[in-house]
């Protein structure tokens, strides 16, 4: 299982673009049902700051790339950022139904 975060710092007035844009991502994988795929935005309480997770099961690739929905929010991202993102992959040591 690959397990990723990302914490990204958007620009205030693109916040509706950005919110637009990811609803229509997760639209997307609401219909297509990925399986082996997990994947969650939380926004921060500064309303600027947005983590998200992804957990891809082994042998899964990643559904998001082949979604036009995402290529078109991956087209405008850098517009929409304050500054550059961080992102990280984990090692889950210990969980308890959360993957």
């Amino acid at each position: 299982m690959k397990v990723a975060i990302s914490h990204t710092k958007v620009k205030p007035d693109k916040r509706a673009e950005i919110d637009a844009a990811g609803k229509r991502v997760l639209e997307a994988l609401e219909r297509e049902r990925p399986q082996g795929f997990l994947y969650a935005v939380c926004p921060l309480p500064d309303g600027e700051t947005f983590v998200t997770l992804s957990v891809t099961d082994d042998g899964v690739d990643n559904p998001l790339v082949a979604f036009p929905e995402f290529q078109a929010f991956v087209a405008n991202f850098k517009t929409w950022i304050a500054e550059p993102p961080t992102a990280e992959q984990l090692t889950a040591t210990s969980s308890y139904r959360s993957f």
